[in-house]
């Protein structure tokens, strides 16, 4: 099977609704697409996402290193040379975990549909035929905090996100909120993505949380810089804590399991740039026995499904994965994936969701 052809098309998605995180009040995200066509008339899909604070990559960014540097590498080769190609030029080009990420998706979707069988199967072993997923609480005001877990509670879902924008009094007064909003079944993890900064930022932060038993675990509060202070946050206050900005490659999960850092880890395509990569990172956390979440940091129903087939074979999930396309206000997919409390796993050939084809006129 040759690749006759390599579309590539960028685009910046705003959100559906106002989405405010520790970086910033997030309104857009950044994406790239890739289709690669066949002699045989076989089509593969795949998508990048940038999270420009993580790794500096935007939309204009993933297009030009795709055109300049790996579309030329690829386009007229065999599927199997290009997936050659791709891991060594990987490893040799630094960064650009955007525009690597969509390439590789492409060719699974094209190896799963050859072989006629889900993409979880190129992964590893399937664990679950479903994947449990969280409902996120973006970093609002406590009232419309309150409403959006309200929805998430109705909707039927027992597990939440609450995000945390570094600002400590407006954290604490929404993760109380929406704690209180909880039914005594659900629980919540708490996302600062860094802002908290310091242990003894993020230790006040903790503390001033009027009743923590509702809460899962908290996700990187402090800088990625300061591994210790997760590992001291989750000893003195007995609340987990897991590593996100602080994960990017295998190595880093085998520091957190070896020094005891952290009670598990997420694992996100933005970051380390491969599906294969982390079904590995998977392995390494599960010899650790560490907990992997799952995310699709706002991908469309392709990365999305992208990562929840790397839900089914990862072998110690925590109570909830990540993954909600509609958070975007634009799904441009032919089958938009339906995301509920439990999501079903894909049984097809392929990814299961393919992006439109006006998407590449």
């Amino acid at each position: 099977m040759e690749i006759t052809d390599v579309a590539v098309v960028g685009r910046d998605i705003p959100l559906a609704d106002d989405f405010p995180v520790s970086y910033e009040d997030h309104r857009t995200t950044d994406h790239v697409f890739v289709r690669l066509h066949t002699d045989d008339g076989t089509t593969g899909d795949g998508e990048g996402t940038a999270l420009p604070w993580f790794t500096g990559e935007t939309t204009r960014s993933m297009v030009a290193f795709l055109d300049d540097w790996l579309v030329p590498r690829i386009e007229g080769s065999t599927v199997e040379d290009a997936t050659r190609e791709l891991a060594t030029f990987g490893s040799d080009f630094p960064h650009n975990a955007g525009g690597k990420a969509a390439v590789e998706l492409a060719l699974l979707d094209l190896q799963s549909k050859r072989a006629g069988v889900p993409l979880w199967e190129l992964l590893g072993v399937r664990h679950r035929e479903t994947v449990p997923c969280v409902y996120p609480v973006p970093g609002l005001s406590p009232e419309r905090a309150r409403e959006v877990a309200e929805s998430g509670v109705d909707a039927g879902y027992r597990r939440f996100k609450i995000k945390a924008t570094g600002d400590i009094p407006p954290d604490v007064a929404r993760i109380d909120a929406v704690l209180d909003q909880l039914p005594a079944d659900a629980t919540a993890r708490v996302d600062a993505n860094t802002g908290w900064e310091t242990y003894p930022r993020a230790k006040r932060a903790i503390t001033a949380i009027a009743d923590t038993a509702k809460i899962e675990y908290f996700e990187q509060p402090v800088a990625p810089d300061r591994p210790e202070d997760l590992q001291k946050l989750w000893e003195d206050t007995g609340i987990p804590v897991y590593a996100d900005e602080f994960v990017h490659a295998p190595g880093d999960v085998e520091r957190i399991g070896r020094e005891g850092l952290a009670r598990g880890c997420h694992l996100k395509l933005a970051k380390t740039g491969s599906l294969r990569t982390m079904a590995d990172m998977a392995r390494i956390a599960d010899r650790y026995r560490l907990n992997a979440t799952a995310v699709s940091a706002f991908g469309t129903s392709l990365e999305a499904t992208a990562i929840l087939h790397l839900a089914a074979v990862i072998p110690a999930i925590p109570a909830a994965c990540e993954l909600d396309p509609t958070l975007l206000a634009d799904d441009p997919t032919d089958d938009p994936l339906v995301v509920g409390p439990e999501t079903p796993v894909p049984d097809g050939p392929g990814i299961g969701v393919s992006l439109d084809d006006s998407l590449f006129e």
